[in-house]
């Protein structure tokens, strides 16, 4: 008998463990998406919010949520237009 979950297959797992880029329609924001591990009860991702301004960059927020609440803030902004990109730091 397995204990937690582990004899899960793999398909029921959500996603994999990585990063996710978004930029505003305006071009002057930016979201960082990064998995930031698991705990015994629920995955974390750590959210980060740049404002760039004349090239250079400020940190606005950069927060902990769990990675639920993370995909539906990813799937609301993509609503409102942004879009992905590439890394940019």
């Amino acid at each position: 008998m397995a204990l937690w979950g582990q004899d899960k297959p793999a398909l029921k797992r959500q996603g994999t463990i990585g990063e996710g880029w978004l930029r505003a329609p305006d071009g002057y924001k930016v979201v960082r998406i990064v998995s930031a591990g698991e705990t015994l009860h629920a995955k974390w991702v750590t959210v980060t919010d740049v404002d760039v301004v004349n090239g250079a960059m400020q940190i606005r927020h950069n927060r902990r949520m769990l990675r639920y609440n993370a995909e539906k803030l990813w799937k609301n902004l993509i609503w409102q237009g942004w879009e992905r990109v590439s890394p940019q730091w």
